[in-house]
């Protein structure tokens, strides 16, 4: 019999008890005890230990087929939900793909495949929603977490209906993360009942208030120049300008840049008339599927090896335009020659040979092959421009620079008259070498009684001058024109952050007094200090090998560790960046709204269509697999499968 130890209240004999043989040989009696399995709980303990293992597995493979039709935008279910049916749907069907090569799979679904209810096997559609809703809320708790550590962001907004006749308002939100990238994340769908800009900013601030982001922290937004977004005075733009100054607005550059093509074709009626005859043409060749593969036969490779279709024009999308004027200019004497042959095929009816005599006759004409090589070569500028300008790590001086790089390739086409004509004349030998106003009758004023008695000085102008003043000179003086409008509102936010890309080429003074005014105007971000601090970043940077790119300076920070060096320097640059370009990034998640709220899926819920959506556009659910498992296994009781 072991006695009791009594003296607890001296240290030594405390001492001398630990060292006693008595002690010692409890203690060893104790962990012999325990490493023989003589616990009373050790056959609890490893029960649960071999369920949990066995269901870790289960769900490790739940998880990796849930986030891989997620990731995709697939569809769940099928109309069935028993494995071994052929309709059961892609959630169901990766299972079973996966348990032809996965044993330990294959014998769960054959366990508790199609157990029935009351049967736990984590492989049911509410295992499956629970899941998504669980990912769902991570990858947004963990955009919102990345969105508070930068501190700045901007926001973006814009609206479709979807299948179910709902509006659906997307919001973007742009920021800088710790490594120095720019990063633009889709937050949530919210539907819309009123298109006005009070309720639109409302709701601005609503989804910011339920996300926990403070609105002053806001440095830029970014719409659609629509005037309810746009509007200076009720505006969404004006109205969260009133309640944080500092939040800039910035027309999204590519919808600008659509405006500018938009309201060019209207501005001659020559013009109008030959992007309504690409669209004749389109609709003639594609209302047939033995025309279209006649004219298709008749066509060129490009220099991809690949025939270049003919493109029907958008009404939304200009890159259209380009592809469409591009096509015909391709393959320009092929497709004339096609049409004539269609209108001296007897085997044809009557309408369709005169509408392809039509067509040819409209080919012909000097002005069709003139405008066709114009709006080719300026379409195509105007594309690559546009596809820039839509990227989401691109920054705003640069997007400046690129529309006025275009601006300028465009002014300098006004004395390019006699290439384009060239090029018309060498589209097709048919093409007329006259313009149709060298056919009219010249017109000649009537004389008044009280004109003094003389010859009629009035100058008649050939053809050629009167197209080259009357539709080339106009189209471009409009593209111009319209470039310099649209873009004016990026010429003060340039002017304000337009230095921090010039660094290495200003003077120290120049240098301060640009950062004298930047600090003026971000009082509460920027300290005083900021000018001595970019005159000593100057010196630094020439010293490497870096680009005056900001987001190549600001990457270069970070690598190097020197943001506590200049603290100013990094808020100048993560605000620069953070300010936005264009929305498209919220026109890509209207793609995925499509994909996923289709005609067999317009009933989803809109909590479950957010997560997908944000799962879709922003893949982070590998880093949180095993928080995922081990949350559904803790919140999740068997009986209820």
């Amino acid at each position: 019999m072991i006695q009791k130890y009594r003296e607890t209240n001296h240290t030594q004999g405390h001492h001398q008890h630990e060292n006693s043989d008595v002690h010692r040989q409890c203690i060893l009696i104790w962990i012999n005890r325990k490493s023989e399995k003589g616990q009373v709980d050790f056959g609890l303990r490893q029960q649960f230990e071999i369920e949990s293992q066995y269901w870790t597995k289960v769900l490790n493979r739940v998880v990796a087929t849930v986030k891989f039709i997620s990731e995709r935008g697939l569809a769940f279910r099928g109309d069935t939900e028993r494995f071994g049916s052929p309709s059961n749907g892609n959630y169901l069907g990766c299972l079973e793909l996966i348990s032809e090569f996965d044993p330990f799979l294959k014998e769960h679904i054959a366990r508790f495949g199609n157990a029935g209810s009351g049967n736990p096997s984590y492989l049911s559609s509410k295992t499956c929603d629970e899941f998504v809703q669980l990912m769902g809320e991570q990858v947004l708790s963990e955009i919102i977490n990345r969105i508070k550590i930068a501190k700045y962001f901007s926001i973006s907004v814009d609206s479709t209906p979807d299948l179910s006749h709902t509006d659906q308002l997307t919001f973007i939100m742009r920021y800088v993360s710790p490594t120095g990238s720019i990063e633009e994340r889709f937050v949530t769908f919210l539907p819309l009942t009123s298109h006005t800009g009070e309720s639109i900013a409302n709701s601005i601030l609503l989804v910011l208030s339920d996300l926990g982001i403070d609105i002053s922290n806001c440095r830029g937004q970014c719409y659609d120049n629509a005037s309810n977004m746009s509007g200076s005075y009720k505006g969404v733009q004006s109205r969260i300008r009133s309640i944080n100054p500092l939040a800039e607005w910035v027309p999204c550059a590519a919808h600008t840049l659509n405006l500018v093509g938009v309201n060019t074709v209207n501005c001659c009626l020559q013009t109008e008339e030959f992007f309504t005859f690409v669209q004749t043409l389109f609709n003639f060749c594609s209302s047939s599927t033995k025309r279209w593969q006649f004219v298709l036969s008749s066509m060129d490779a490009n220099e991809s090896k690949r025939i270049q279709t003919l493109k029907t024009l958008s009404g939304t999308r200009w890159c259209a335009h380009a592809q469409a004027t591009n096509a015909l200019c391709l393959n320009y004497d092929n497709i004339h020659n096609a049409l004539l042959k269609i209108a001296e095929d007897v085997n044809q009816n009557m309408s369709t040979r005169n509408e392809a005599q039509v067509l040819y006759r409209q080919m012909e004409k000097m002005e069709t092959a003139f405008l066709c090589s114009l709006w080719n070569t300026i379409l195509l500028r105007i594309q690559r421009t546009n596809t820039k300008l839509q990227e989401a790590d691109l920054d705003l001086s640069t997007a400046v620079d690129m529309v006025a790089s275009l601006r300028h390739f465009i002014a300098g086409l006004r004395d390019e008259f006699d290439r384009f004509e060239s090029t018309a004349k060498e589209l097709s030998p048919s093409v007329s070498d006259t313009y149709k106003a060298d056919k009219d009758r010249l017109r000649r004023r009537k004389k008044r009684p009280d004109e003094t008695p003389g010859e009629d000085v009035t100058i008649a102008m050939t053809g050629r001058q009167k197209f080259a003043v009357n539709v080339f000179n106009v189209v471009i003086d409009k593209l111009v024109a319209e470039l310099d409008w649209r873009y004016e509102a990026y010429n003060a936010l340039k002017h304000s952050f337009g230095f921090l890309n010039k660094i290495h080429l200003l003077t120290s003074q120049e240098l301060r007094s640009a950062a004298a005014l930047l600090q003026k105007k971000y009082p509460s971000d920027i300290q005083e200090d900021f000018a001595d601090e970019i005159v000593q970043f100057k010196e630094f940077i020439m010293n490497k090998d870096c680009t005056s790119s900001v987001k190549d300076m600001l990457q270069l920070m970070k690598e190097t560790d020197l943001s506590s060096v200049f603290p100013n320097m990094d808020i100048a640059f993560r605000v620069y960046l953070t300010l936005p370009v264009s929305n498209c990034s919220g026109e890509r998640s209207f793609s995925k709204l499509g994909l996923i709220k289709n005609k067999l899926r317009s009933s989803i819920g809109q909590e479950k269509l957010n997560h997908l959506t944000i799962m879709c556009k922003m893949s982070l659910m590998h880093f949180y697999i095993r928080y995922f498992i081990s949350k559904l296994l803790f919140n999740s009781c068997k009986n209820s499968y």
